[in-house]
């Protein structure tokens, strides 16, 4: 009984670490489907200026994760008609993101869609590069801390299963 207590109290510091590293990891996807879609955004406003509505459903389908829960939001925005503007589209479908991501993409909103292509392709260029920052320090942050956070965590769940021993 008490063997199976020492093995439990260990696996349960073993999904602590598991459970923080697949946060790191998840950030570090997030961002870096985020980091898609803003390419892809660059990519259509440059290439075919094509328009807000038509841009954000093909980038809804193209994409996955919560970039494609963005952009099907601000898709079916545009499709209800209810005549709210792109910056307020953009800012309720930002609205779902974590706080360093909604910050990265909050100053896109007002220029989005009421600008002239250049000065979307610049605002596009200049998120798309502190996003790209943000994904590169999370995927960093997952390299260096994921695996320490598994060895601690069960590490701490085996010592204090000795202790309790």
């Amino acid at each position: 009984m008490r063997l199976t207590g020492a093995a439990l109290i260990t696996a349960a510091g073993l999904l602590i670490g598991l459970i923080q590293a697949r946060q790191l990891r998840d950030r570090a996807e997030r961002r870096a489907e985020l980091c898609r879609m803003l390419d892809g955004m660059e990519f259509e406003l440059s290439r075919f200026r094509t328009p807000m509505p038509a841009l954000f459903a093909l980038l809804a389908e193209r994409l996955a994760g919560d970039a494609a829960a963005l952009c099907r939001d601000i898709a079916d925005g545009f499709a209800a008609g209810d005549g709210r503007d792109m910056a307020a589209l953009w800012a309720d479908g930002i609205g779902m993101l974590p706080e360093p991501e909604r910050r990265i993409l909050a100053p896109l909103g007002p220029v989005l869609g009421r600008y002239g292509a250049e000065e979307q392709l610049r605002a596009l260029e200049s998120c798309a590069r502190d996003m790209e920052r943000a994904r590169d320090e999370a995927r960093a942050e997952l390299r260096e801390r994921g695996r320490l956070w598994i060895g601690l965590s069960a590490a701490g769940g085996a010592a204090l299963a000795v202790l309790l021993l």
